[in-house]
Order: C-alpha cells, then structure tokens, then sequence
C-alpha cells in the first residue's frame, strides 16, 4: 500500500493547485481524478465557455464594423459552430496539457479512477488503498435537477450539452439567470439565436448588485433578449424536435433547445464521507472549519464542494490555504474571506463585483457611502464605443472601501485594482488619489471613488 503526505481527491482548480502547492512545501502527493485533469471549469466550464464568448464578441465587432469606418464585404457576416467548436477544443487541450506537465514536473502521482473515503487516513481508488497522512476533497458540484424538467441531453440540456453545439438553436429557452444564464443568453444571442431567460425571482443576477443586474437586464432586453422574472418552468415536455414548456403564468412557450441553467450543488456522492464522520451542513456541503478542516482531524475540504463562493479562483485560494495550515510550519496566508473574493461575470456588457453590496448593506444595518461614475463621462470608453456601464463604490463613513461594482467593457479587468483595494483596508481617497494612466479604462475606478466624496472630476451631477 503506497503512502503519502498528502491525497487530494479531485483534479480542479481547487485540487490540482493545493497538490502543487503542498509539493512546492515538500509534501509526497496523491492527485486523484476520474475524469480529466482541469475539473468542471477546464474541460465543461469557464474555459471553453470563455472560448465560445471570444466567437461571438469576434462576430459582434464584425457587424458593427461599421460604426468604426471599417467596409467588410456585403452579406451579413454568419458563424461557422463546427469551426468554434474546434477553436475551443484547441484551447481546452492545450490548457490541459500544460497542467499535465505542471503535475508531472512537480514530480505528484496521478491516480486515474472513483475515489471514496474507506478510513480516516485511507483513500480507495476504484479497490486499491492508499495511505495518506492527510486527505484533501476538492470534488466540485454538478448541476441541480429542477422538479417538472427532465434533461435528455439532446433537446433539454445542460451547459454541458450546450457547449457542443454545432448547430446555432434559432430559439432558446435558459432555465435561470444568474451567472451561467446571463453569460449564455448573450453569447447565444450573438450567435443569433432568439432567447428567452425565465428567471424565478425579482433579479436576473440575484447575488450582484441591484443597480448592475437592472442595467444588465435593460441592455439585454434592448439587444433582443426576453426575461421573465419572478416566474418559473412548472414543466417541459419534448414533442418532435421541439420543446413545449409551461410557465407559471400560465403561457406556454415552444422552442428549440431548452437549457437548465439553475445552479450547482456540492458533488458528495460516493465518498462515503460517513464511513469516518466527515458532517455536511443543512444544504449538503462539507462543513469545514477556518483552515478547511472537515469535523474529522487529517480530513480537509475545498471548492465548491464546501459551499458559495462556487468560482474556480475561490477554490484555488482555499487549496493553497488550506496546504499551507498543514505543510507551512507555520508561515500561512491570510484567513480566507469569501466576502473579498472578486466575481467576474462574462455578459455583455461584462461585470465585475468584489465586496458588500448596497443590499447587503442595507440588511446588516450599516451605514455607507456610495459614489458612481458612468462609462459615457470615460474618454476611452467613447474611443472603444463601449459606453453603457457605469462603476459603483460602497465606503463605510470614514470611506473605507467595502465593495466595488462595475458593468461595462473591460469590467472583468477592472475589479482585480478593486480586490486589492478592499482586501487592504484602503480608502475611496487613496483610490483616487493613485494616478491612473490616461486615456484608460481604469479612470473609472478613480472618478467613483472620488464621487464617494462628491468630487468627481468628470461628473457634472450627483447620481443618487
């Protein structure tokens, strides 16, 4: 039986990174994995995703070519899906492939095959043991089943059937909004379907910011998107190559691809996490501890498979923290804070959220500053033709940075400066008094914190 320090069961971005991590710390590790290395997010998740969004922002920018003073040849411009899909393939393998070498290089064993928990300090690989000194989940989440919808694979589907697609559907129905439908719904658009988002509560980004997720919903409606909010799918029925769905208002709406975009919940199953004690809280998560100890010593947790934030830079964190409380002798990062960690959010316009929100706020009881600052006052955004967005900054009273919110072009790139500010404690004035390069994006940023103060240069009025 082969023994080690440390046995991770699950290749993602939270399992792949604290295996490296710990050997770069000098620990003998186990990476188990049944499927391909990269998780959810690499091979069914945000990479490819991300690839297919780069299709359509290309075929986006060619039929508004014109607002550029570009001529492009007569015919309107049309996406080859054969073509994206192997553009996106492509780039999942090499990826892949590189994290491959990473492992490999850093000298981890790869352990191919269903892991379960048979013992504390026993991992069971598809009937072989292996002894590790401590043990590390990080097996991700798979898809919530909706009551009413049943997923075939071919007409009613997940991303995971979507993301295959070579054919564009010409209607589409996305059950759910939230990250993953919003991000869907606009692609899709671009791509030229005709979408429809029914979303069940009041929001259509029901964790962003308010202000953000009804600009968002507002661009999405004028670019041709229906949303429906506060309604549900009571159920779908497949007829022919159709599907015929029935809402909650009684309307029912007939289309060619129904996608099932309602969330994710934590992938537990057949670890046999009882068999050593390992508690699960009410909504079926790991429960884990500050340094992501599960309730059983040696036994630790990451990723999404512990709960919010279900985002695959989250889980990396979790994954170098947790490695360094128990190879670190001592030297460790900070405790990690979900509430610090920033969300990217890949619609169009893009989104970018890291901190408290005014809802959130508002629900605690605290007291807070806000200063805005809109896209159409940015000279760069008016060089770039993106003008719909604006940046949004939370202070407490004495303007300490509690969370910034921005929609428009770039928004993606624009919160990491956003991050750091609110992860160190820093002021909207020492925001906006760092100098922040001309003619950018990035001035944003600058003028909303200063607006905290009712002094942004740009701004002719308060927005409140």
């Amino acid at each position: 039986m082969s023994s080690y320090d440390l046995a991770v069961i699950g290749a993602g971005p939270g399992g792949y990174v604290a295996a490296i991590k710990a050997s770069q710390l000098g620990a003998k590790v186990l990476l188990i994995e049944r499927g391909d290395v990269g998780g959810v997010c690499l091979n069914r998740g945000c990479i490819p995703t991300k690839s297919m969004i780069a299709s359509a922002h290309a075929l986006a920018a060619v039929r508004a070519a014109g607002e550029y003073g570009i001529s492009v040849p007569a015919g309107p411009a049309a996406i080859d899906m054969r073509k994206v899909q192997q553009r996106k393939e492509a780039i999942v393998e090499k990826l892949r492939s590189g994290i491959l070498q990473l492992i490999k290089g850093r000298g981890i064993e790869i352990a191919k095959g269903t892991a379960s928990l048979a013992a504390k300090g026993s991992v069971n690989v598809d009937g072989v043991l292996h002894e590790a000194k401590n043990i590390l989940i990080a097996t991700g989440s798979t898809w919530m089943e909706l009551p009413g919808i049943k997923i075939d694979g071919r007409l009613i589907v997940t991303t995971d059937e979507a993301l295959s697609w070579d054919e564009v559907p010409a209607r589409l129905l996305i059950v759910g909004g939230g990250v993953i439908g919003c991000e869907f719904a606009c692609m899709m658009r671009d791509f030229g379907s005709k979408v429809t988002i029914v979303e069940a509560t009041p929001s259509i980004l029901p964790p962003v910011e308010g202000a953000i997720s009804r600009l968002l919903a507002r661009t999405m409606k004028a670019q041709g998107t229906d949303i429906l909010t506060g309604t549900t799918v009571k159920s779908a029925q497949v007829e022919g190559n159709e599907v015929h769905a029935l809402l909650s208002t009684g309307n029912e709406l007939v289309v060619d691809k129904l996608l099932v975009a309602v969330g994710r919940r934590p992938l537990t199953a057949g670890l046999h996490l009882e068999s050593c004690g390992v508690e699960l809280t009410e909504r079926g998560a790991i429960k884990v501890d500050k340094n992501f100890c599960t309730s059983v010593a040696g036994i630790y947790a990451i990723g999404d498979v512990i709960g919010q934030p279900m985002l695959a830079h989250a889980a990396s964190a979790e994954g170098i923290s947790a490695v360094e409380g128990i190879f670190g002798n001592g030297a460790k990062s900070e405790v990690f804070d979900p509430e610090m960690v920033p969300s990217p959010i890949f619609t169009s316009p893009e989104i970018g959220c890291v901190g408290l929100t005014s809802e959130e706020l508002k629900r605690r009881g605290s007291e807070f500053l806000t200063g805005r600052f809109p896209y159409a006052a940015c000279g760069k955004a008016l060089c770039d033709g993106d003008t719909d967005g604006q940046a949004i900054v939370h202070t407490d009273m004495e303007g300490k940075i509690l969370g910034v919110h921005i929609i428009g072009r770039d928004a993606t790139l624009l919160i990491p400066e956003a991050a750091l500010a609110v992860r160190k404690g820093m002021t909207a004035r020492e925001l906006e008094e760092t100098i922040h390069a001309h003619p950018t994006l990035s001035e944003i940023m600058a003028e909303a914190a200063a607006d905290v103060y009712g002094m942004a240069i740009h701004k002719v009025s308060r927005d409140r």
